[in-house]
């Protein structure tokens, strides 16, 4: 653009609140943001729908890493978007399309563009995928990965939500024992090469090892990296990564075997930001659990932890408080209980936090899987998770609701199919609802804060199999902010 002296033109700053994208109009000479206050001849800020999303999905988890063997597992990536009318304000009408792309070359893997339909692909290699979407189907993007494995040692089950990158990602998994192995998968889903560095928080405080790990990813890349090489022998290990350059998505893998027992395979997805006041959602029962916490501060933490059970918040004398050390983690066993349940943490410095759970075999192997649940933010607007390929298992949406009660409108399936209903979440408690046999899982919540996960369960030759998918915020509105072209 030629720049004029003397003359104003205006324009845009599109902020995605979701962070999953920039754009902006480019410019000659300087920019300034015009005050609140100095109109100019220029619209006031406003939200305004997307019309571009991605989200970024780990591929092959278990490919790539040196120095460990290979799994290949069966994995399928699923991306939609949702019905029309599940984005408020979202016109029913309009183009655009919903995209799986892989590897360096953007492969295009599958598409579609209908509003509510499912494009759905194999990945084989060890490469990065991104879900994308544009025009009108952008609003409320989903995308999902399913890992599964069977019929040995290595076999279980990992339901992946695909994630918008960030340049700051929390990662709660993994432990210790000689068949215990961690990979940590980081995609850069951008155009140019970004540097990430790792550190990690373990029960005796920061491991040094890791603080002097950094790569640099190419384009349209991942790095497979083993834990075990940066914080051997760990037990509860929490990684922070960060990325400079640009942003990223990271998740971290977990598969254990103890002896011949093959005790499954998990994703650790990105976990909410260190907070004083932390829900985690989507608890499974059935089996062992516990609570990881990690205290990145240079103070010690007195955190109470409560249990929101379907029938209200329940408060164990043992968890009423809990100290986690300065720069360390800590492993909280958690009692049972009959059902599906939250956690509330409140603490008195920032902590991060995810659940484990476990499912066994009764046999005398006691073979099994388990899965980790992150703390997530409360939902703002559309959440879902695609679950392809699970037909035969069991699967129920976990709703927990904060300090109020909470609605939410629960949408099972698309198109025609799909059931819709009003859930009530009371206040502080958590609420399961059958799946049945729908491949998709839409939330929309109405009324109070409200976090929810879905849980994936089944038996395979006497094995059970089993995980739980976070739901988080899908994208749908930006931030668009009136800039001006100012005299240099």
């Amino acid at each position: 653009m030629r720049n004029v002296s003397g003359i104003v033109r205006a324009g845009a700053v599109a902020l995605v609140a979701a962070g999953l994208a920039v754009g902006a109009t480019r410019v000659s000479g300087s920019v300034q943001l015009a005050t609140a206050g100095e109109r100019v001849g220029l619209p006031e800020s406003s939200s305004v729908l997307v019309d571009a999303a991605s989200l970024v999905c780990p591929g092959q988890q278990r490919l790539g890493a040196t120095g460990l063997r290979d799994v290949a597992g069966t994995v399928t990536v699923a991306a939609a978007s949702p019905d029309a009318g599940v984005v408020t304000g979202a016109p029913t009408g309009g183009t655009g399309g919903v995209q799986l792309l892989g590897g360096t070359a953007s492969t295009g893997l599958a598409r579609t563009g209908d509003r509510g339909a499912v494009a759905s692909a194999g990945v084989r290699g060890p490469d990065v995928v991104v879900a994308t979407a544009n025009g009108a189907l952008a609003p409320g993007l989903v995308a999902t990965q399913v890992w599964r494995h069977t019929g040995d040692d290595d076999r279980g089950l990992a339901v992946t939500p695909c994630q918008p990158p960030s340049s700051d990602v929390w990662l709660v998994g993994g432990g210790a024992g000689p068949s215990r192995t961690e990979r940590v998968i980081v995609s850069n889903p951008g155009a140019n090469a970004v540097s990430v560095s790792f550190e990690v928080l373990g029960t005796s405080g920061r491991i040094d090892a890791a603080a002097d790990r950094s790569v640099s990813i190419p384009p349209l890349s991942r790095e497979v990296v083993s834990l075990d090489a940066i914080a051997p022998a760990e037990t509860a290990p929490v990684v922070h990564v960060t990325a400079t350059g640009g942003v990223i998505s990271a998740v971290l893998d977990d598969q254990w075997i103890l002896g011949a027992t093959g005790r499954g395979i998990d994703d650790a997805t990105r976990a909410a930001s260190p907070g004083t006041d932390l829900v985690v959602p989507g608890v499974e029962t059935g089996g062992a659990t516990s609570l990881r916490l990690a205290n990145p501060g240079d103070s010690e933490a007195l955190a109470q932890v409560r249990l929101l059970t379907d029938k209200g918040p329940v408060q164990p004398d043992d968890l009423r408080a809990v100290r986690v050390p300065a720069d360390s983690t800590l492993d909280v066993p958690l009692p049972a209980n009959a059902a599906a349940l939250g956690l509330g943490i409140r603490s008195d410095q920032p902590l991060v936090a995810a659940a484990w759970a476990e499912r066994r075999a009764t046999t005398a192997d006691q073979m099994g899987d388990f899965a980790w649940t992150p703390a997530t933010p409360a939902l703002r607007g559309v959440a879902g998770v695609l679950l392809p390929g699970l037909d035969g298992t069991t699967k129920r949406l976990l709703l927990t609701a904060g300090p109020a009660a909470a609605t939410v409108e629960a949408r099972l399936g698309t198109g025609d199919g799909a059931k819709v209903s009003t859930v009530d979440v009371p206040a502080e408690s958590t609420v399961a609802v059958a799946v049945g046999d729908a491949d998709s899982v839409w939330v929309v919540p109405t009324t109070g804060a409200v976090r929810a996960a879905v849980s994936v369960a089944g038996v395979d030759g006497g094995v059970p199999f089993f995980s739980v998918a976070s739901l988080t915020d899908a994208p749908v509105r930006a931030l668009s902010v009136p800039v001006r072209q100012v005299r240099n």
